[in-house]
Order: C-alpha cells, then sequence, then structure tokens
C-alpha cells in the first residue's frame, strides 16, 4: 500500500501525535530510516496478522525507546491510518465509501467489540421498526432481552409469540455465535490466557453451532406478525437461527409435544402472552422444559396487572421459601426472582424473571466457583 518511508513516517508522525506522545516522532522516524524497525514498510500492508503486531510492538519497544503500553497504542493508530490510506487509495474492495475505517485485527474479544453492530446496526434497526407497535410495549424489552441473552449466552430460546422481540433475541444468536468463534480461535492461538493465567473456561463447547430461536404462534390473530419476523430474518441471513411452530401455544399437550429436535429444555422461556389472567396455568405447563441448571423464564407485563400480580406475589413467596409450598410441596423446585418496572408507563410497564436452580423433584443446582481471586 506504501512504497516509500516518507509515508510511512507520516503516518508515524501522525499516530505519535495523536497518541500525545509527540516526543517519540524523531526516535521511530530515525530507527524506520535507518532500517533499525525492518517491519516498519509492513505497517502499511493491506492486512496484518498476531504475529506481526507482536514484534511489531516489540521492535518499538526494543528499538525505538518506546513504553509498552504507548507501542501497542501506536501499533493501534498507525494499522488504523494505513487501513483509511488504503481505502483512499484503492477502495475497500467491499462497496465501503472513502473514509470508512477498517479495524484494527487484535487477536482477541477487543476485535468482537468494536466490530459488533448488533442491534444498533442501521440495516437491523430499519428492518425491524415496522414491528413496533406502542401498545405492545417492547421498545425497552426487546434491548434487554438482547442484552441478557448476549450475557449469559443461552443457546435454546422458546418465544411465545412473535413479534418485535423476536429480532432482539435472534440477533443475540447471531451475535453470541461470532463471539464464541472468535474466543474459540484465541484458545487455539494460546492467547485466551492472563499472563499463565487461562481466561477462558477449558469445557465450555466453543465449536457448538447449535444455538435456535423456536416460536410458536398460531398466526390467527388480525395483527400477527410471524411472516414479517420470518421474512425479516430471510432477508438478515439468520434464517437458520429461527423456528417458528404454527400451533396454540395454550394447548396442554403442547410442552410434552412440541416437535424440537434434540432439545429437551430451554435455556430460556419469554413469556409475553397479553393474558394475564392464563399466565399461572401457562407458566406451570411450561416450566418442565425449563434447564433446571439455571434455565431462564422472562415474563412481561407483571407488576401493575391485578390478575398477574396476585399470581406473582404467589410464585415470590415460594421462592423465599426455597420453592416450597405452605404444606412443604414443592411444585417448581428451587428458584428465585426477581422484576423490573418502568416507572413512567401505566401499560405493559413491567417484566418478572425466574431462574430455576433445580429440580421439582429433589437437587438444587449453583454456580460453580472457578478462581480464588476476584
Amino acid at each position: 500500500m506504501c512504497d516509500d518511508v516518507s509515508t510511512l513516517d507520516t503516518a508515524l508522525t501522525k499516530a505519535c501525535e495523536s497518541i500525545g506522545c509527540p516526543w517519540y516522532v524523531d526516535m521511530i522516524v530515525e530507527c524506520a530510516s535507518s532500517e533499525k524497525l525492518p517491519l516498519a514498510r509492513d505497517l502499511l500492508l493491506d492486512s496484518v496478522d498476531d504475529d506481526w503486531t507482536t514484534r511489531a510492538k516489540k521492535l518499538l519497544v526494543d528499538e525505538c525507546g518506546v513504553s509498552p503500553r504507548d507501542a501497542e497504542a501506536l501499533v493501534d493508530e498507525v494499522l488504523s491510518r494505513a487501513s483509511d490510506e488504503r481505502r483512499a487509495r484503492y477502495g475497500s474492495g467491499d462497496g465501503s465509501t472513502k473514509g470508512e475505517k477498517e479495524k484494527t485485527i487484535h487477536g482477541d474479544a477487543r476485535d468482537y467489540i468494536r466490530g459488533a453492530r448488533g442491534i444498533y446496526d442501521e440495516k437491523f434497526l430499519e428492518l425491524v421498526e415496522p414491528l413496533y407497535d406502542l401498545h405492545m410495549g417492547v421498545e425497552n424489552m426487546g434491548p434487554l432481552l438482547y442484552a441478557l441473552c448476549r450475557f449469559v449466552k443461552p443457546r435454546r430460546i422458546l418465544e411465545v409469540g412473535a413479534g418485535y422481540t423476536s429480532m432482539f433475541l435472534l440477533q443475540a444468536l447471531v451475535d453470541n455465535e461470532d463471539e464464541i468463534e472468535r474466543y474459540h480461535t484465541m484458545i487455539e492461538r494460546d492467547a485466551a490466557r492472563l499472563g499463565d493465567v487461562p481466561w477462558a473456561v477449558n469445557d465450555y463447547d466453543y465449536s457448538a453451532r447449535d444455538a435456535r430461536l423456536h416460536i410458536v404462534d398460531n398466526c390467527a390473530h388480525e395483527h400477527t406478525t410471524a411472516h414479517k419476523v420470518t421474512d425479516i430474518a430471510e432477508t438478515l441471513g439468520y434464517r437458520h437461527f429461527l423456528h417458528v411452530h404454527i400451533t396454540d401455544a395454550f394447548d396442554k399437550e403442547l410442552p410434552s409435544t412440541l416437535a424440537v429436535s434434540e432439545t429437551q429444555y430451554f435455556d430460556l422461556l419469554w413469556i409475553d402472552l397479553g393474558a394475564a389472567n392464563r399466565i399461572e396455568g401457562f407458566f406451570e405447563d411450561w416450566w418442565h422444559r425449563v434447564d433446571a441448571e439455571g434455565g431462564l423464564v422472562i415474563v412481561h407485563s407483571t407488576l401493575t396487572n391485578s390478575l398477574s400480580r396476585v399470581w406473582l406475589e404467589r410464585m415470590r413467596r415460594l421462592a423465599s421459601n426455597g420453592g416450597r409450598d405452605d404444606d412443604g410441596s414443592t411444585p417448581f423446585g428451587p428458584f428465585v426472582t426477581i422484576s423490573f418496572l418502568e416507572p413512567c408507563k401505566v401499560f405493559q410497564n413491567s417484566c418478572s424473571i425466574f431462574q430455576k436452580r433445580g429440580g421439582a423433584h429433589g437437587g438444587e443446582w449453583t454456580e460453580r466457583v472457578l478462581t480464588k481471586y476476584p
């Protein structure tokens, strides 16, 4: 991309100024000009690998007297500027416009953090907008579900009803798979460690590609959006993550008969029925299909609706008593619950999260301890 040292000098000078260390300019340029920095010209190649980045930082420290911290910042800045220069001269080759920045490749989680667009991508937001309806009250619920799924990494999700939130759950699964793939690559390169301490859990299945969002919808109501969800997923290239079951969610036999290949339990169940008087029975019917080892059930609109509130208070009492009822029975087994309220709204303004921590027939589950230190 660059055939002369003068252009390299300019890039290095601007990089030093950008990170607030102009005193490095003379020594770096001297090293580059005198061939003490043999990798200098390569800074402006079209691409570099992790090994090159490591060697470049080492040379800046060893040959040019740059501190390790500043060397890392310098390499990142120069690579970013080099990418801009390549785009300005030759174009990106992928339709990107002049001035767009190509990501610096670090070989760790930063690559994903800086590169992931997720639910903030303009294309995603434009496509999901037609699914939004004010009376559903999920403008904040969608992003909350996305963030929660990105954090806990469920692979098997069941949603009752298709709509706006479906796309946020689907995007979370897609982004999770991309992130896990990066972790997998780090492990293969022996880069997933902090010094001598492994950073990644060694028995996590980083190679799994079985994440799915299952939606139950009868597609009978007037304003159904199930077909729109399928179309949008197709447009985004996510269709293989989605499985729509066109059936009645209130069918008493469905929890036992739902045809989900190789999925006995769901990691997350999202319930947005819009029928507070039926939530108790629905919850009881589906609870046994939730993973006993930390599986989550999220229910919409539970706090300020008088019908659902009666049910919720009973569930709160059960949770505080280790899942046991007044007569000592354990209809759900141990679980914990927490609720969130949107205080500015009258309707559809809350959700409650239930985490299963053992089976109804005995046994309790808790998270394992992995380290001695914070």
